[in-house]
């Protein structure tokens, strides 16, 4: 197939000796929560950025997701980090990456500040992470506690064994589950509509996008397929759905069109 493969996917695995000193999303989170951890472990800190519902401060939705009870709860989140977000970020790219990662995180962080009690940790975030991994990669085979299994049912298993976990009421569960399963839900919401939401706030503040929205309206179709060839890349032929093998057939048959008219 004749296609323009732009994606930035693509273009990390061509032109990789060339970016490798560009900052990467991944390594960055992770290096700041080390440092975070290493210097900011006193309970002054803790008692002024965890996420502490009866004394709530708005930069807490942020400064949570830093903070960590211990090494092993550092050490597992930045784990998990690494294992699916590389793959994420070399498909979206620094940018999209960090702004899934903080978005996703805050709003875990405004859940659980509703719903739940004080916590720190990044794993809203992180289960935020593995729900866009297997968004996008749903028939990729994983170990999930040493049995092999495609994604799209580990991230079932995980919801299920969340919500159980939630309402069983267990005294002794430390665990978070409202921020786990919040990370996932808001995961979603802007894995399903991130543009729409983008595009109403740009309309409300008043911003002049006639000619960017119009050239992105053109890029959008470019975007799909070079999402579309990075997972085929990845996975081959089997991981994609038919509404993406529709997609990646009209838009081969439209540039074989152009270029017989060309």
């Amino acid at each position: 197939m004749r296609y323009q493969y732009q994606s930035q996917g693509f273009k990390n695995d061509l032109y990789g000796s060339k970016n490798q000193f560009k900052l990467n999303a991944v390594n960055a989170i992770i290096l700041i929560n080390i440092i975070i951890y290493i210097l900011f472990r006193k309970t002054f800190f803790i008692n002024n950025f965890a996420l502490i519902p009866n004394n709530f401060h708005i930069w807490q939705l942020a400064t949570y997701m830093f903070l960590h009870a211990n090494i092993f709860h550092l050490t597992f989140n930045m784990f998990l980090l690494w294992m699916f977000g590389k793959q994420m970020e070399l498909i979206w790219g620094f940018k999209k990456f960090l702004i899934y990662y903080l978005f996703t995180g805050m709003g875990s962080g405004l859940l659980i500040y509703l719903f739940s009690s004080t916590t720190i940790g990044a794993s809203g975030a992180i289960m935020a992470v593995l729900f866009a991994y297997g968004y996008t990669f749903p028939n990729r085979m994983i170990l999930f506690w040493f049995i092999p299994m495609k994604v799209k049912y580990c991230i079932f298993i995980l919801i299920g064994m969340e919500l159980f976990q939630e309402f069983s009421n267990d005294p002794n569960d430390k665990i978070s589950h409202i921020g786990h399963l919040g990370g996932m839900f808001i995961g979603f919401l802007y894995l399903k509509f991130g543009d729409i939401f983008l595009k109403a706030l740009f309309s409300k503040l008043n911003i002049k996008i006639n000619k960017t929205s119009q050239k992105k309206h053109k890029q959008e179709p470019q975007r799909d397929v070079d999402h579309i060839l990075d997972k085929l890349k990845l996975d081959g032929w089997d991981s994609l759905t038919e509404k993406e093998k529709t997609i990646l057939f009209q838009a081969s048959k439209k540039r074989r069109d152009n270029h017989h008219i060309n």
